[in-house]
């Protein structure tokens, strides 16, 4: 018999979708700003206070550092859609197993990400084309960074379990408690011990130790729907297919993602580094966007995933219209406030009194303005993306990122770029690549759903006609 549901979880197989969806997935947004508020924060203490070229040495670091974690990360989407299906289904046991197999992939994950982001930083950032100004710093950054890149793999496995049995509002607690000490932090190890990136670098190390430790006693510890035990910390066969199922194919998506970025970055780099920290400054605002998008995305996830496992089509529906509606709602209103703030917003990373400050804020103000107004397109893309996972479809939304995505860019680099070598037609890049992408998960999704949902109804009309049969018999 499984425990009752802790207070604090959202049960996502009853009641009002649209409401509920709303309270699993603000504290979702609030925890992936206050993420970005933190990084965002590494930024603008060292443009103000460290080294001239320390943010566009970050800057350049932040499209490898994904594409080695992303397909890791993966493994956290996974994770997620298997331990919800089995809440849904009010499988405890189930659940622990899934727990215990997704810790021992982080185990795994951490000691394989460590060595090759530390091995490699220079080598991955000399062939990036990272100009020679800046390269130094980033090297360093980049090593100090995946030295602690366990905890970064701790906290978002673990958060991601909680996130599937109904619980964000501990994530979002723990990540408000590390976030306070990493800017703390950061002003102590940049302004006062003059650290410069270093000092960065050793911040978001010792935050991320600290939501990952909070995390994993809470998975220990906790009331939740199910634990964390040191019996069940194994690989079990089942268990690890339906998480390397829909986290496999999700951690490729998110690194397709990631190396179109990269080529991306490799072609700013070669506008020198007014254009790394002017684009650097856009990306940390636009994160704010995808953060925003994103959440009702993960929600769709969960949702999908739990009423999957619960064998209510209706709400599966529902789940997949009401996260569309509020991730495409909420990039308008928020892409069409960055698009008229773009210029102050901007300033608060660069300083336009520094050699090349008004550069970089052109390079910057190209970029948000493309972006941050066609920003809705996207969120289209990876609602529906996500959705197919909850489904247990990931693979066909990782083809179709392929071509959107990374297929795509690389054609507008190599053929059409050269045509205009201006960074203003380079961005057009984005959102066209993204209006391709959603076209595919659109069609998509009208052909897997219907199939789903008649599958679910089968199911769910099976288990009632056993449950007669076993109400007769007694």
């Amino acid at each position: 018999m499984a425990r009752t549901i802790a207070l604090k979880s959202v049960d996502m197989t009853t009641g009002s979708i649209p409401k509920k969806m709303l309270t699993y997935t603000i504290p979702l947004i609030i925890a992936g700003w206050l993420q970005i508020f933190y990084s965002a924060a590494d930024l603008i203490v060292c443009g103000n206070y460290g080294s001239p070229n320390s943010l566009g040495a970050i800057s350049a670091t932040n499209s490898i550092t994904y594409l080695i974690i992303s397909v890791f990360i993966g493994f956290g989407v996974g994770a997620n859609v298997a331990v919800s299906k089995a809440y849904g289904a009010r499988n405890q046991t189930n659940a622990e197993k899934i727990i215990g197999t997704t810790y021992m992939l982080a185990i795994v994950s951490s000691i394989v990400l460590a060595a090759l982001g530390v091995s490699l930083s220079r080598v991955l950032l000399q062939a990036l084309g990272t100009p020679e100004d800046i390269i130094d710093l980033s090297t360093t950054y980049m090593m100090i960074y995946f030295a602690g890149v366990p905890f970064n793999i701790f906290y978002n496995f673990g958060a991601s379990l909680l996130r599937g049995m109904g619980d964000t509002l501990k994530p979002f607690l723990y990540l408000l408690i590390s976030g306070i000490i990493n800017v703390a932090l950061n002003l102590l190890f940049v302004i006062v011990f003059k650290m410069d990136v270093a000092g960065v670098a050793l911040t978001t190390v010792i935050s991320q130790f600290i939501s990952a430790f909070l995390v994993t006693i809470t998975l220990i510890r906790g009331n939740g729907y199910a634990l964390l035990r040191i019996s069940r910390l194994r690989f079990y066969k089942n268990e690890v297919i339906d998480i390397l199922k829909v986290g496999l194919p999700a951690g490729i998506q998110g690194s397709l993602f990631s190396i179109s970025n990269v080529l991306i970055q490799s072609t700013i780099n070669s506008f020198g580094a007014a254009a790394d920290t002017g684009s650097g400054a856009a990306n940390s605002i636009e994160s704010f966007l995808n953060a925003s998008q994103d959440g009702f995305a993960q929600a769709g996830v969960a949702f999908v995933g739990a009423n999957y496992g619960a064998k209510k089509a209706n709400r599966i529906k529902s789940s997949i219209l009401w996260s569309l509606i509020y991730g495409v709602t909420i990039s308008s209103i928020l892409g069409v406030a960055i698009y008229f703030a773009a210029s102050p917003l901007l300033q608060l990373y660069i300083d336009v009194n520094e050699p090349m400050g008004l550069e970089s804020l052109a390079f910057g103000l190209e970029k948000l303005k493309i972006n941050s107004i066609t920003y809705m397109v996207f969120a289209v893309s990876v609602s529906l993306s996500q959705a197919q996972k909850g489904l247990g479809h990931s693979t066909i939304s990782m083809i179709i990122s392929l071509v959107g995505i990374c297929v795509f860019r690389i054609f507008f680099i190599y053929v059409i770029f050269p045509i205009n070598k201006t960074s203003q037609f380079l961005f057009y890049s984005y959102p066209i690549s993204w209006a391709l992408t959603a076209l595919g998960q659109i069609i998509c999704m009208a052909i897997i759903l219907p199939k789903e949902l008649k599958k679910v109804n089968a199911a769910a009309l099976k288990e009632e006609s056993e449950l007669t049969v076993q109400e007769m018999d007694n």
